[in-house]
């Protein structure tokens, strides 16, 4: 007999991510300028970047401390080199034993790394299934998300039929993909204090806000996250 399976047909793309900035003017002209996306200001302490099909807002910090993160952006696979060519004439590319370019072969995709103004340290992966004619931003795939609490977040998650990739066993205290493999879209659901690849910063827990059609996670300025329905 068919099993009709609409009902669980869950989706994580993200249709929305907020991050905190104590760079806000600066974060603003390297996206609209350097990375040519279409950049929104709302008022003088927010913006969004429209990154393919997500939306990034960035929301002025008044902390002494500068928040940063981990994402990564699709780029086509058939254009990376011509992308990684004409960003590293534009920016400083990350390095990670000598190289700047990795290979994932569990997610067949090549990346490149650098950092934004923020401090962001930003990944532009190009997946097998991603093919364009044009090279552009498809959208983001995955953002860190950062807490020590990563095994009450990752039961709250599997609620909403979020997995880790390929069933790996979850590791409380490593970095952990955890998402919806037909959409290619990942949380790294991670703790604190673990270095990010392609960067000598350690991951902290910062205030981050992160809607998918589905559900709504974050993590506020009193270091309490949430996870609920959307």
């Amino acid at each position: 007999s068919m099993v009709t399976t609409w009902g669980w047909d869950i989706h994580m793309k993200f249709e929305s991510i907020t991050l905190c900035t104590s760079e806000l003017e600066e974060t603003l002209q390297f996206y609209e300028e350097t990375l040519e996306c279409p950049v929104e200001v709302i008022n003088q302490d927010t913006f969004i970047v429209q990154i393919g099909e997500t939306q990034l807002q960035f929301c002025r910090s008044e902390d002494v401390i500068q928040p940063y993160y981990h994402f990564a952006i699709d780029i086509p696979y058939n254009h990376f080199y011509d992308m990684k060519e004409h960003y590293q004439n534009i920016l400083f590319l990350l390095m990670e034993d000598g190289h700047h370019t990795t290979y994932f072969e569990s997610f067949v995709a090549h990346a490149i790394y650098f950092n934004d103004p923020s401090g962001n340290i930003v990944e532009l992966i190009a997946r097998v299934s991603n093919i364009t004619n044009e090279p552009e931003f498809s959208r983001i795939s995955e953002i860190g998300f950062v807490c020590n609490e990563t095994n009450a977040i990752y039961q709250a998650l599997s609620d909403y039929k979020i997995e880790t990739f390929e069933h790996a066993h979850f590791e409380p205290y490593a970095l952990n993909f955890l998402g919806d493999t037909s959409d290619e879209s990942y949380i790294l659901l991670t703790p604190e204090d673990r270095r990010w690849s392609f960067s000598e910063k350690h991951s902290i827990a910062y205030p981050i806000d992160i809607k998918t059609e589905t559900f709504h996670l974050s993590y506020d300025t009193r270091h309490q996250w949430h996870l609920k329905q959307s």
